[in-house]
Formats: C-alpha cells, sequence, structure tokens
C-alpha cells in the first residue's frame, strides 16, 4: 500500500516543476522531481532517488530471573524466584506468565513457585506473622505464584490478571 506524502506544483509562467514523494510500507522512500511548462516548452531533468530502509522488529524476550530457593516435595519443587530488574523496563501479565511458563518447563518438576522482585519480599514470603513492613513489601513486590503445577495466580499490582493456565 502506498501512500502519497506531497504533491506541489509553482504556479509561475516559467515552468511547472512538480515533485510527488510516496513511502511504501516496506520501507521504500521514492521522490520524483519533473518539469515542463503546460505547453512543454520549458523541461528540466526528471530525478529519480530510492532509499531503502530495513528495520528488523526487536526480539521478544521476557525478564530474567534466578531461583533463590527450592525445596524438594511429593508433587514436585517449591520454589522461589527473583526477577533482575535490570533485564526489563516494565512488567506485564504476560511476562510474568512466561517466566512462569520457562521454570516449570527448564526446572521440572516445580509444583509451587513465587515471584518476587525483591530479596525483602522473598525472605518475608512464608513468614507466618508478617511484620507491617513485610506485608507492604509482599504487596510491592510479590508478583504471582504457581499452584498445583500448572495455575498462576496474580497478586500485588497484578491481581486485577486474575489466574492464568499454564499451556493455554
Amino acid at each position: 500500500m502506498v501512500f502519497l506524502l506531497a504533491a506541489s506544483c509553482s504556479g509561475d509562467d516559467e515552468g511547472d516543476d512538480t515533485t510527488t514523494t510516496t513511502v511504501a510500507e516496506a520501507g521504500t522512500i521514492t521522490t520524483l522531481a519533473t518539469a515542463g511548462g503546460d505547453d512543454g516548452s520549458s523541461a528540466t531533468p526528471t530525478t529519480t532517488t530510492t532509499t531503502t530502509t530495513t528495520t528488523e522488529a526487536p526480539e521478544l524476550a521476557f525478564p530474567e530471573y534466578r531461583i533463590i530457593s527450592r525445596e524438594a516435595g511429593d508433587n514436585g519443587d517449591t520454589v522461589v524466584v527473583l526477577l533482575d530488574p535490570t533485564t526489563y523496563e516494565s512488567l506485564s501479565d504476560i511476562d510474568i506468565h512466561n517466566v512462569m511458563s520457562d521454570l516449570v518447563e527448564q526446572f521440572a518438576p516445580v509444583f509451587e513457585a513465587h515471584i518476587v522482585e525483591t530479596q525483602a519480599a522473598a525472605d518475608a514470603l512464608f513468614v507466618e506473622e508478617p511484620t507491617e513492613q513485610q506485608a507492604t513489601e509482599l504487596a510491592n513486590s510479590y508478583i504471582a505464584r504457581l499452584e498445583d503445577g500448572f495455575r498462576i495466580v496474580y497478586v500485588g499490582r497484578f491481581e486485577e490478571s486474575g489466574v492464568a493456565i499454564l499451556g493455554s
């Protein structure tokens, strides 16, 4: 699909110059200039310039993480995952889903997982009666948990995302 960006004509008596610039979705820019009066008496050379630019889409990647705790269980392991905040500028529920999926595929068997953004949140995860500071840390930095090896429950600021099932 080609879009016409500009077309202009001069209205003087010395000759009518027409310049047309078009841009194609593929990134090709073509500029054509033609000259000549209405009666064809004034003629100037025609110039054609073509520039092609190719821009590759960025590779999709999810945040990097590391397992900071792993306990074996009868049905699979319980792991605590700490995200590396230097590997992302923003975080979405899709990013979290991708981390959980990768975790289950790469580090099986995983039955339960907890994703956090800070070590302080990881330290507060299994505290029976968290202090006010620990509760605040969990509210701000506890992202999601995996239940039964397939159900992702989003928590904290991602709570609106609800529940997701791995493999769907």
